[in-house]
């Protein structure tokens, strides 16, 4: 099933579709407000088709971030599924004629930054955690992060990247640190935008 990204200005635009869903948590920060989900139920991804809005704004709970006055300020990856989980993702159903990108699974954490006051944070699906602070340090040493950074948030994107570590090791051993950009969202239409 394809469906169009849905708007999202504001957390109003999402907070009707995941009352009384015990799955997804609204968590305020000192920078503003993050919903995710914390468990996947049966159906809480389910669309009854492409226009079904409550299901796609779900799908957007994977770490939203909004600033204090509720205006969207991050907006990392939608909820995605693998070839063949479920019924929409069956190989038969998917167009390879469409123009995509394949690339290689990184063994890593998902990492976008977000203006905070004056500031460039970095942030996990949860906000500033200890692996957001290890990539803070990183990109401090990196110049070229930082400035690629500032363009997008100033552009109402959210690049997304993957931080690969030792000081994070989830399966894979990587020897040296890397952050690497995945996408380019812009924050209210959630359209991911094409990288040369």
């Amino acid at each position: 099933m394809r469906y169009k990204f849905p708007q999202i200005r504001t957390i109003d635009d999402v907070l009707p579709h995941i009352k009384d869903r015990p799955e997804f948590i609204v968590a305020e920060r000192e920078f503003g407000t993050v919903i995710n989900y914390m468990v996947s139920m049966a159906d809480t991804f389910d669309m009854t088709g492409p226009d079904d809005l409550g299901g796609a704004i779900r799908r957007e709970c994977r770490g939203l971030k909004f600033y204090p006055d509720g205006v969207i300020a991050a907006r990392p990856f939608h909820k995605f599924f693998n070839i063949g989980e479920r019924e929409e993702t069956q190989p038969h159903l998917l167009d390879f004629t469409q123009e995509h990108t394949i690339m290689t699974k990184l063994d890593g954490s998902m990492l976008h930054p977000m203006k905070v006051g004056s500031n460039n944070r970095w942030m996990s699906k949860m906000g500033i955690t200890d692996v957001a602070l290890q990539v803070e340090e990183f990109v401090s040493l990196n110049t070229k992060y930082q400035n690629f950074a500032e363009w997008c948030i100033k552009n109402t994107l959210t690049p997304i990247f993957e931080w690969c570590s030792q000081k994070q090791k989830i399966v894979i051993d990587y020897p040296e640190d890397s952050l690497t950009l995945l996408a380019v969202r812009h924050n209210i239409s959630g359209e991911y935008k094409k990288l040369s």
